[in-house]
């Protein structure tokens, strides 16, 4: 056997598709998901990234969820936690390029749905968006507010 030659006993024409979504696995890829899946399996609880709740105390990021502007959010967010755009693609379920372009303003963020799974992946308080802009499993009753959140109340 030469130098660099492998003896993978498959024949050619069969093709390994991923356990996660079934595409078809690239010739390399040794393991059983692609890398998209592989990225995305569940990770610890320790691991995955969190949005700290003073972040929404914070007069710019108020005025980014008033003006309904996800992507002065988005980087007002970030900068406050230091968080990569990977991080919060994780926790939104939005890719990164899309947050990338929504927070150049290339982009604007109109589907409800996108917007809601935003909201929740960031924890936003519901006493900052309404109700309306909120999956019910998250609705709490009236008057509940999360410890040092300004809401312009005296």
């Amino acid at each position: 056997m030469l130098v660099g030659q492998t003896t993978d006993t498959r024949p050619p024409s069969s093709t390994r598709r991923c356990t996660g979504c079934g595409c078809r696995l690239n010739r390399y890829n040794d393991g059983r998901r692609c890398f998209a899946c592989s990225r995305n399996a569940a990770l610890p609880e320790a691991a995955k990234p969190a949005i700290p709740p003073d972040v929404w105390g914070d007069r710019e990021a108020q005025g980014a969820l008033v003006e309904r502007d996800f992507g002065a959010l988005c980087l007002r967010v970030r900068e406050l936690t230091s968080m990569r755009q990977d991080d919060l693609a994780l926790l939104t379920g939005l890719s990164q390029p899309y947050l990338s372009m929504l927070e150049s303003g290339q982009r604007r963020l109109t589907n409800i749905d996108r917007i809601v799974a935003l909201l929740d992946g960031m924890g936003v308080p519901m006493v900052l968006t309404g109700p309306m802009l909120r999956t019910s499993t998250r609705v709490t009753s009236p008057g509940t507010e999360s410890p040092g959140l300004s809401t312009g109340r005296i």
